[in-house]
């Protein structure tokens, strides 16, 4: 059951109890019945309880007859009967209980020209008022209002409404309850489906369709079902060509590079050693080409679960092999490569050379950007909590927008496209970078530096000894 769900129940359901309630109370409290404007027509301003009551019964026992005014009196709570009387001409009560004191003086004083009176019995007040029921019998209706050993504060009315008026209230309050229920549910049902589907698309399954959850209806909802339906579909259809894109490019990639590898192996036998060590290079740079083709063929179909981390990487000699690699690229924009860690050893699980290309594209891309004559930072150290290691690659570059930081990950995204054009890049670097960081089961993430330049930093976890 949902937060949102709770709410809307909650609010409907308070709501209509607060209206139950109030209605009544209102209606108690101000009275708005034809005996309290009778009262109101008579002058008599007296808000006492007792003489509400009075006027109350009046309006009701006009209708009945001497049978069913008694049956109303032995229906009426026990506590509340010491508080009204009903006698008949001989001025006796019609449940055979004997009269107080202020009874017994007010009811001879009532008669048909002068039906209504009130006496002081004491501290108690005494309302009377001489009726003639549908029967033809004339009774006496007195009511006693509440003294200091009834409860000083005690209000008669207000507890015989309070008794009478519960069960209908309980009612109310769940027949509501129930109605709240059903409308809060429908209107969840629909949010909640759409909560489960757009779950779904966050883990990859775009074949997620609701529409028809929604046949048979014809409201906003069915039609932001329809909408995401076909949102989801060209979703669908876009990523299926950007992987068909992606594998096409590799596949014809791999042709031109096997012909490199071809002639790189000629090359190799005719050089008779001469230029054996730049030929590494160059067969280093192809077979690292190779695997990253291999891996791009195979990221879009591999989930985090099925990747297996079946090898060790030292992150510090990695850094130090990547400075050493770069340092001639460096020293021609005169660019200090600087190293700072205090560890001797960084193990981390890796999948064939993945990470080496994480770095690679990284501090790559450092070069690219960062102005002659400055220097790049590469800081490498644990995180303290025995969990990770941190990988702050920092250049003194111009960084990129704030709106930009986290689109920087997104394949063939660039900043600026004469930029671009320079560097001949084409915006995968990062993005294939992000892929594998988050494959390693680490977090890769870009700030702008406060003193200028982008930070890119890379969690990676340790090795459980």
């Amino acid at each position: 059951m949902t937060r949102l769900y709770l709410k809307i129940f909650f609010t409907f359901w308070l709501i209509t109890v607060a209206i139950i309630i109030g209605t009544n109370i209102v209606v108690h409290w101000f009275d708005m019945t034809p005996e309290r404007n009778l009262q109101r027509s008579s002058g008599a301003n007296d808000d006492d309880p007792a003489k509400r009551l009075l006027f109350q019964m009046v309006g009701n026992a006009v209708n009945r007859n001497t049978r069913q005014l008694i049956e109303d009196l032995r229906a009426m709570p026990a506590w509340s009967t010491r508080f009204v009387y009903v006698v008949d001409k001989e001025n006796r009560d019609l449940l055979d209980r004997p009269l107080p004191p202020g009874v017994m003086f007010l009811a001879p004083r009532l008669t048909f020209k002068h039906p209504f009176d009130k006496v002081q019995d004491r501290n108690r007040k005494l309302f009377g008022r001489y009726i003639t029921l549908n029967d033809g019998n004339s009774v006496k209706l007195i009511t006693i209002s509440a003294g200091p050993d009834a409860g000083q504060d005690r209000d008669i009315i207000w507890e015989l409404f309070l008794d009478n008026i519960w069960p209908l209230l309980l009612v109310s309050i769940l027949v509501s309850g129930s109605a709240c229920f059903f409308l809060a549910r429908h209107f969840t049902r629909s949010i909640n489906t759409l909560q489960k589907a757009t779950h779904q698309i966050a883990r990859g399954d775009l074949s997620v369709r609701i529409s028809e959850q929604f046949r048979g209806r014809n409201d906003e909802i069915a039609a932001l079902g329809r909408d995401f339906d076909h949102m989801t579909e060209r979703l669908e259809k876009a990523m299926q060509e950007q992987k068909r894109l992606i594998k096409d490019v590799s596949h014809e990639l791999r042709t031109p590079l096997a012909r490199l590898q071809i002639a790189l192996a000629l090359a190799r036998q005719r050089s008779n050693g001469v230029v054996d060590h730049e030929l590494d290079r160059i067969k280093q740079a192809a077979d690292y080409l190779n695997d990253i083709i291999t891996d791009i063929l195979t990221l879009p179909v591999q989930g985090q679960d099925s990747w297996v981390l079946d090898d060790v990487l030292d992150l510090v000699s990695l850094m130090q092999t990547l400075i050493v690699n770069y340092q001639a690229d460096a020293y021609e924009k005169n660019i200090n490569i600087r190293l700072k860690c205090s560890l001797e050893e960084a193990l981390v699980a890796t999948h064939g050379n993945m990470l080496v290309g994480v770095f690679e594209n990284t501090l790559r891309n450092a070069l690219l950007y960062t102005p002659e004559n400055s220097e790049i930072c590469i800081v490498l150290n644990d995180t303290g909590d025995g969990e990770n290691y941190r990988i702050d690659i920092m250049d003194q570059g111009p960084g990129v927008p704030e709106d930009a930081v986290e689109d920087i990950f997104q394949p063939f995204f660039r900043t600026d496209q004469a930029r671009a054009r320079e560097s001949g890049g084409y915006g995968l670097g990062l993005a294939i970078a992000q892929r594998s960081v988050s494959l390693h089961q680490g977090r890769i993430w870009a700030e702008n530096r406060a003193e200028g330049g982008l930070s890119l930093n890379i969690l990676l976890p340790q090795i459980k000894s």
